[in-house]
């Protein structure tokens, strides 16, 4: 038979018992293979280092025309290389595919090393950026070329920053493997160019400061009053804010301790007098709230968005 063509292998009936062979004789090797128990697959067969082998290509229904047409002449290649395809094939039906990296990731990496801010944004990436259709595809399938698009992509639909951060994470997530032995490749996001990325700089108005101001002596919540005065003065992260606790503000001492901070570790910051009088209550509900988050409330957050739209408004009448 000159040629296995997808209708011969349709037409091909299946034997009553064992197995039966159709070979192509114009690729040296390569045959259908068809089971009594009704399965269809490609196969090789020859001898490596003097010894017969029968290596299962992959099954009809799953294995690609054009994959299928190289396979053989890539284990002749590595007959005359000097290497045993049977080998390399089994280790190749062994690699781990990209869903298995993605749960290495999660359960070796990020839930041990990671805050939980920083892995709810690896799990965003994840759902929102990287093609459903790498999950079932082995490693060292995803070529470089794909990454580069899939990066130019999400610039054009999503922004540079979406785009960059992705290829950020992807980089991070290959070279794991290649740590953990999962790939033995290159890493197909290495050195891909990021896009260049301008600061985004925005300043308050003197008129926009005035409504926040007055937006902030409206507010009934004197906690809410406090946390947004002292983020202002003490420059920290809202979620570093966020963590603080009574039992972290030392008022004689001058002192804030944010438990929590993007380095993993506690940090001491000095209190300026400001600070010290927005944070100043009667002593006995200090004691009552000892070891309560200083967390504003979500309705604080609404009051203080509809003051400043009340202000904007007020001020060009």
């Amino acid at each position: 038979m000159p040629n296995i063509t997808k209708a011969i292998v349709q037409r091909a009936a299946f034997p009553a018992r064992g197995q039966t062979f159709i070979r192509d004789t114009s690729i040296q090797g390569f045959a259908l293979r068809l089971t009594a128990k009704g399965a269809k697959s490609f196969v090789w067969e020859g001898r490596i280092k003097g010894r017969p082998r029968l290596i299962t290509i992959g099954q009809f229904r799953t294995f690609r025309s054009p994959r299928r047409e190289r396979a053989p002449h890539k284990i002749r290649a590595a007959m005359i290389e000097g290497r045993d395809p049977s080998e390399e094939h089994q280790t190749e039906r062994r690699e781990p595919i990209f869903a298995d990296l993605i749960k290495a990731y999660f359960e070796r990496h990020a839930n041990k090393h990671k805050r939980e801010r920083s892995i709810g944004h690896d799990q965003w990436c994840v759902s929102k950026y990287v093609p459903q259709s790498w999950r079932g595809r082995r490693l060292s399938d995803i070529r470089r070329d794909e990454v580069e698009n899939l990066h130019a992509t999400i610039g054009n639909k999503h922004g540079h920053y979406a785009a960059n951060h992705t290829i950020r994470f992807l980089r991070c997530l290959f070279n794991l493997a290649r740590e953990w032995k999962m790939l033995s490749g290159e890493n197909p996001s290495a050195r891909i160019r990021l896009f260049k990325e301008e600061r985004r700089e925005r300043f308050l108005s003197p008129e926009e400061l005035r409504r926040v101001n007055q937006a902030l002596l409206d507010e009934p919540d004197w906690r809410w009053r406090a946390f947004f005065r002292v983020a202002l003065m003490l420059g920290t992260r809202r979620s570093e804010l966020l963590s603080v606790r009574w039992a972290d503000i030392d008022l004689k001492q001058r002192t804030l301790r944010l438990p929590e901070t993007k380095a993993g570790r506690p940090h001491f910051l000095p209190l300026p007098e400001p600070a010290c009088n927005a944070l100043s209550i009667p002593a006995e509900l200090r004691q009552v709230r000892m070891g309560v988050p200083i967390q504003p409330q979500e309705r604080a957050y609404r009051r203080t968005r509809e003051g400043l739209a009340t202000h904007s408004r007020a001020g060009r009448r």
